[in-house]
C-alpha cells in the first residue's frame, strides 16, 4: 500500500489511498458531527433515508436500472460513532474504469451519484413527508421488538445499560430507544441542514485512481453548499478508576438457561502502544478456540454452553459472555476471576502466547484483504489522530509484544459491571 495523499478541494480535505491490489474503486463521503447524542437517531435513519429517498430515483426500479448503467455500482449509507463523534458516511464502490475497454466517465458519474445521494432527496415543502418518517420509526420499533425476541441480544443490551448507566455520554446506539420519542419531522430536517451548516466534511477514494483526473472530478461536482466546518475531533475518554465498586445485577426472564456478562474497564487506550498487547490478552484469555476460558470452563470442567471474551478497544472494554445452567452461574463467575488472576501472574504458557500472537497477526493481516475494511481504518485513523493507518508499523508493534506486556495490561482490568440474564420470577433483582 502507498501512502495516502491528502489534499484539500474546494475547502473539503481528501484523501486518497492509491493501490493497484484492487480492481474497484470505493469512495466515501464522511459528515462528522460536532454535536452529542440528542439527534443520534435522525443521523441513523438520515443514513438510509438519504438513499431510499432520492428525487430523481421515485422507484427502486428506476435507480437499480441506472446502477446497473454503471456496471453494478454499489451505494449504501451508515451512521456511526467515531471516538464520541458521530458521522454519517455515504459510499459507492464500482468498477474502475481502467480494466474497462472503452470506458472513461464512469468515476465522474459515480461520484456525481454519490453527492447526489445527499444533496437531492424527495421532500415536500421543503421537509421531508411523514410517511417516511413513520417508516424509519416503525423500523426502528421493530429492530427493539426482534432485539427483545433474541435472548443472547436482549441480554446484552441489558448489559450494556448497565455498564453505561455512569457513563451514558459514551453509549452509542444506533437507534437508540432512549431518545427515540424526541423524533420529529423538525428535528429530522434540523438534523439534515446539520450535514451543511455545522459538519465536518471528509471524502475518500481508494483503488488504483487516477489522481489528477479525480482532482477533477471532485472540483467539477462538488456543491457548493458542501462547507466543511473546522472542530477538534475528540475520542472517548473513560475515567479510569483502579478501586471502582463494581455494579451488580441480576434479572429474571422465562429463559431455560443464564446469560451472564461481565464487563472489565482498562487505561489501555485505542491504538496507544499497550493496545496490542491488550489484544492478545484478550486472546489468551477467551478470544478464541484455544483460550483459557473456552479450554477450562467449557471443554475441562463442562460449566457453560459457550464462553468467550470480546475485546472492544476503542471502548478500553473486555466483556466475558457466558451461557451456562443456572446452578453453574456462581461457579462459572468464580472460575473467569481465578483465570484472569492467573494471567495476572503469568501463569500462561508460552504456547498460547504465540498461537493468540499468531491469530493476532493474522487478523490485523486481513484489514488488507477487504478495500471497504483497510478504507474504514484509514477513515477512523485520520478522524481520531490525524495520520494514516499504518499496516506494516502495526505488525511491527504485535510482533514486539511480550509476555511480560500482556501482564501489565491484564493487571490494569477493572470489573465495571456483571450482568445476570437468568431465569425465574420476572423482573426480580439482585
Amino acid at each position: 500500500m502507498e501512502n495516502p495523499i491528502k489534499k484539500t478541494i474546494n475547502g473539503i480535505d481528501v484523501y486518497y489511498i492509491v493501490s493497484d491490489k484492487y480492481k474497484t474503486i470505493t469512495c466515501s463521503l464522511i459528515f462528522t458531527h460536532e454535536q452529542g447524542l440528542e439527534k443520534i437517531n435522525e443521523y441513523y435513519f438520515l443514513s438510509n433515508i438519504l438513499i431510499d429517498n432520492m428525487k430523481n430515483y421515485p422507484s427502486n426500479e428506476k435507480k437499480y436500472r441506472y446502477l446497473s448503467s454503471l456496471y453494478g455500482l454499489e451505494a449504501f449509507g451508515s451512521a456511526k460513532n467515531i471516538g464520541n463523534h458521530i458521522s454519517n458516511q455515504f459510499v459507492v464502490t464500482y468498477p474502475n474504469e481502467r480494466y474497462i475497454k472503452g470506458e472513461d466517465s464512469l468515476s465522474e458519474n459515480a461520484f456525481k451519484f454519490l453527492v447526489e445521494m445527499v444533496m437531492n432527496p424527495k421532500m415536500r415543502k421543503g421537509n421531508f413527508t411523514k410517511k417516511v418518517l413513520d417508516e424509519s420509526l416503525e423500523e426502528a420499533n421493530q429492530l427493539f421488538s426482534i432485539l427483545k425476541s433474541i435472548k443472547d441480544m436482549h441480554a446484552y443490551y441489558n448489559y450494556t445499560k448497565i455498564f453505561y448507566e455512569d457513563k451514558a455520554e459514551l453509549k452509542f446506539d444506533f437507534p437508540s430507544i432512549d431518545y427515540l420519542d424526541k423524533v420529529s419531522l423538525e428535528t429530522l430536517l434540523e438534523a439534515y441542514l446539520d450535514f451543511f451548516t455545522t459538519s465536518k466534511i471528509f471524502i475518500f477514494v481508494t483503488g488504483n485512481i487516477d489522481e489528477a483526473k479525480m482532482d477533477r472530478i471532485i472540483e467539477r461536482n462538488l456543491p457548493k453548499k458542501f462547507v466543511s466546518h473546522n472542530f477538534e475531533l475528540k475520542k472517548k475518554t473513560y475515567l479510569y478508576n483502579p478501586n471502582y465498586e463494581t455494579k451488580i445485577l441480576k434479572e429474571h426472564y422465562d429463559v431455560s438457561q443464564s446469560r451472564i456478562f461481565m464487563g472489565y474497564l482498562s487505561n489501555v487506550e485505542y491504538f496507544s502502544d499497550r493496545h496490542a498487547a491488550m489484544s492478545i490478552f484478550n486472546d489468551i484469555f477467551g478470544g478464541f478456540d484455544q483460550s483459557l476460558l473456552f479450554t477450562k470452563i467449557r471443554e475441562e470442567d463442562n460449566l457453560a454452553y459457550y464462553v468467550d471474551s470480546n475485546y472492544m478497544p476503542d471502548e478500553q472494554t473486555v466483556t466475558v459472555a457466558v451461557s451456562c445452567e443456572v446452578i453453574h452461574e456462581d461457579e462459572v463467575l468464580e472460575k473467569v476471576k481465578v483465570i484472569l488472576e492467573e494471567i495476572k501472574a503469568g501463569n500462561f504458557s508460552d504456547e498460547i502466547f504465540n498461537q493468540a500472537k499468531d491469530s493476532c497477526i493474522n487478523a490485523v493481516h486481513s484489514i488488507n484483504d477487504s478495500q471497504t475494511t483497510y478504507l474504514l481504518q484509514h477513515i477512523k485513523n485520520y478522524q481520531l489522530f490525524d495520520t494514516k493507518y499504518d499496516l506494516e508499523k502495526r505488525l511491527e508493534t504485535y510482533q514486539s509484544v511480550t509476555k511480560q506486556d500482556v501482564i501489565e495490561v491484564a493487571n490494569s482490568l477493572v470489573l465495571d459491571t456483571v450482568y445476570f440474564y437468568t431465569k425465574g420470577d420476572t423482573h426480580a433483582s439482585k
